[in-house]
């Protein structure tokens, strides 16, 4: 009996051996996996708390594990989704924080009203639950004898912790390049600094660099939402840059400066070199109508007829001479638009000689009216020059100078306008001789009016005492004096004849014309003023 007593005890004995052997080498395997997952933990709390130093200091980061370990536990679960944030949203996050906490609390306080019986009956449940944790118990005995399953889930997790191994790879490699990338991200705001304080070769060099850089990421297709916003700031700072050049050609700047503009929107490369001739004429035009501007307002202006001609001539001859002079040293093999826009510029100056020097009757008018029979004075004389341009020989004189001044300059440019405006001067000339010869002819008249036919005796005491010398009568005394000496060029009896005082008025007017004419005396004048 005992024998075979003791031969069952070992039967026993050597099966429970063998199934703890099984059960052994089962937990040794699965003790092997948990190794490898606990290195790679181990790894990453090394990381973590390595950037938790680096955040919040040594000293500060063993208080806080010992005081507050959930925080740091916290922390930890944080900081992949802090590194992984641009800048932009890294500067949100607080503003983000906050409301997510504030929305939680009350999210809380509305949980806990509208659900206090359930928290009432959890409690409840939790009471049985403790009962059938009882049981549970005996079944996660049986359980741990069948953990083959778990190798699956083990398979997962180290495909998942792979995964985040990359990831943390990729970190760690944004968190080494931290410089480089905040270099590239501060690009458009150093980009924006050059063009505001005019660095233009600066701000060229940063494009052609961003232009290199956007290109390769074009070129390798990869979609990185941070470079595509960062192209975009780009080309919004390059059309910046072009907008700030064009600017500068709408001030007074000379030829170098001219020269280096126009380089800098050749090295933008946005325009063919008809465009930027486009471009030229059109913003160094609206330079010029700012000039132009304040010539009509001179214009306008009470008195300021004169000045403004001369304002507009000294235009052409400075301004619009300096930008057809820049014009020829940035286009020298094209001069088309140039010769229309000096063109326009010419008829500018023209039309305003026209409306300063051309009367409203004209000169046939004029010519009509002296024409008429001179015995009926006219009883509404013509009026001198059009009202509020009144322009006399000696304004037509000065304005004529500053005109052929102006046109001497722009001939070398091939604008040549002064047989244009000389004819206006002509015309002006004209009138106004016709103005100061009717004049003459209504006083005339008027004097014949009032005239008592007595001659005056201002002269005759003069031939009187002629006489008494020469020996012989009044007259001939007189025409001896009108004969002899410097006064050869009169007429024998023109002394006699101005004792008349309506011929002594009538030739003082006449000298009073030719010494105007005198003033302005072009060669056109000399059929119309012997006419």
């Amino acid at each position: 009996l005992k024998l075979c007593l003791g031969s069952a005890h070992l039967a026993q004995a050597s099966t429970a051996l063998l199934q703890w052997g099984r059960a052994w080498e089962e937990t040794m395997a699965v003790s092997m996996n948990l190794e490898g997952f606990e290195r790679a933990y181990r790894l990453r709390n090394t990381a973590d708390d390595e950037l938790l130093t680096q955040v919040f200091g040594k000293d500060e980061v063993d208080t806080l594990m010992k005081e507050r370990p959930a925080l740091i536990e916290t922390a930890r679960s944080y900081f992949p989704h802090l590194t992984s944030s641009t800048y932009e949203r890294l500067t949100r996050e607080p503003d983000t924080l906050q409301k997510e906490q504030h929305r939680c609390a009350h999210e809380m306080e509305q949980l806990a009203v509208q659900n206090y019986k359930a928290f009432i009956g959890s409690a409840n449940v939790t009471q049985t639950v403790q009962h059938g944790l009882a049981e549970i118990q005996g079944g996660l005995d049986q359980l741990a004898s069948e953990l083959e399953p778990v190798k699956n889930s083990l398979a997962a997790f180290q495909s998942t912790a792979a995964d985040l191994s990359t990831r943390r790879g990729a970190l760690r490699n944004v968190l080494q390049q931290h410089g480089s990338i905040l270099e590239l991200l501060e690009l458009p705001q150093l980009l924006d600094a050059c063009v505001r304080y005019h660095m233009y070769d600066e701000s060229l060099e940063l494009l052609a660099y961003c232009g290199s850089l956007l290109q390769a990421h074009t070129a390798r297709g990869e979609d990185i939402p941070i470079l595509t916003q960062l192209q975009e700031q780009v080309n919004m700072q390059r059309a910046n840059l072009h907008t700030s050049l064009v600017a500068q050609m709408r001030t007074d700047v000379h030829l170098p400066a001219c020269v280096r503009v126009m380089g800098f929107l050749r090295r933008v490369q946005r325009h063919s070199e008809e465009e930027l001739q486009s471009l030229f004429i059109e913003h160094r035009g609206s330079f010029l109508d700012g000039h132009k501007q304040q010539v009509e307002q001179l214009r306008n202006s009470r008195g300021g007829a004169v000045a403004a001609l001369r304002a507009a001539a000294e235009l052409l001859r400075t301004h619009v001479h300096d930008i057809g002079t820049q014009y020829k040293a940035l286009f020298p093999q094209e001069d088309g638009p140039l010769r229309v826009w000096l063109g326009e510029q010419v008829l500018w100056l023209v039309s305003l000689l026209r409306a300063a020097l051309l009367p409203s009757r004209g000169v046939e008018g004029a010519r009509r009216d002296s024409q008429q029979p001179s015995s009926a004075p006219s009883s509404n004389p013509r009026p001198a020059l059009l009202a509020g341009t009144k322009l006399d020989a000696g304004s037509c004189t000065t304005i004529l100078r500053q005109c052929h001044i102006a046109s001497s300059t722009l001939k070398r440019l091939g604008a040549h306008f002064f047989p244009a405006i000389a004819g206006l001067f002509e015309t002006r000339m004209e009138q106004l001789l016709c103005e100061l010869l009717d004049a003459a002819l209504l006083n005339f008249h008027a004097e014949l009016g009032r005239y008592d036919w007595i001659p005056t005796t201002a002269l005759a005491s003069r031939s009187s005492t002629s006489a008494s010398i020469g020996g012989g009568s009044p007259t001939t005394g007189v025409e001896s004096q009108a004969g002899a000496g410097g006064n050869a060029y009169l007429h024998p009896r023109a002394l006699e004849l101005t004792r008349h005082r309506p011929l002594a008025v009538f030739t003082n007017d006449l000298i009073q014309t030719f010494n105007e004419l005198r003033q302005c005396t072009l060669y056109g004048l000399r059929t119309p003023g012997v006419q």
